[in-house]
């Protein structure tokens, strides 16, 4: 087997691997989501009912942030988080290219930068004993959310942009992206 074969076969096998971790990123996003709307609805309806329940805003407050992060990840894999489509599509393709490009390193530093910064931050909330604004609580689990998805993401970046190099695509395009690519 040659050293060529050889790396494309373990940069294929880590691509498999990143797709599957968005999947289940994705998978969990919906439970949180499905979660999320029980609790906040039953959350009202005790609410309702005068009854106050300690740390039931810090539960719904991080569902969401777990929610947001998880399903973020998807969006790094395939350059959508962030991209400005009205403008993108009128660009020449290797313009286009360039911008994605450009993105997928941004992303990729950012995500990376970030990701240290909310382990830094995690550590505190373990050492310190952290708790939520109850007062009840713990931070870490809420904390955890930051770096592990950014982690996620910054992977998910890095594989994007292997796809931007390599040329590949992830996903089918839409029909505005492939009238904007001639195809």
């Amino acid at each position: 087997m040659t050293t060529k074969r050889l790396g494309l076969g373990l940069i294929g096998a880590l691509d498999r691997l990143v797709h599957k971790m968005t999947r289940v990123a994705d998978q969990l996003s919906a439970l949180v989501c499905a979660i999320l709307i029980v609790v906040t609805a039953a959350a009202m309806l005790i609410y309702q009912l005068g009854i106050a329940i300690v740390g039931l805003d810090d539960i719904l407050r991080m569902l969401l942030i777990w929610l947001i992060y998880l399903g973020a990840v998807s969006l790094c894999l395939d350059g959508d988080h962030i991209s400005m489509d009205a403008v993108y599509h009128l660009l020449p393709a290797r313009v286009r290219r360039v911008f994605d490009l450009v993105t997928a390193l941004i992303g990729f530093g950012l995500c990376a930068f970030v990701t240290k910064i909310g382990l830094d931050s995690l550590r505190q909330d373990i050492a310190y004993q952290m708790l939520l604004p109850s007062g009840y609580l713990p931070s870490w689990p809420q904390s955890l959310a930051v770096p592990l998805c950014f982690a996620l993401m910054t992977v998910a970046y890095l594989s994007y942009l292997l796809s931007v190099i390599s040329g590949r695509r992830h996903r089918e395009l839409s029909e505005a992206e492939k009238m904007a690519e001639g195809l």
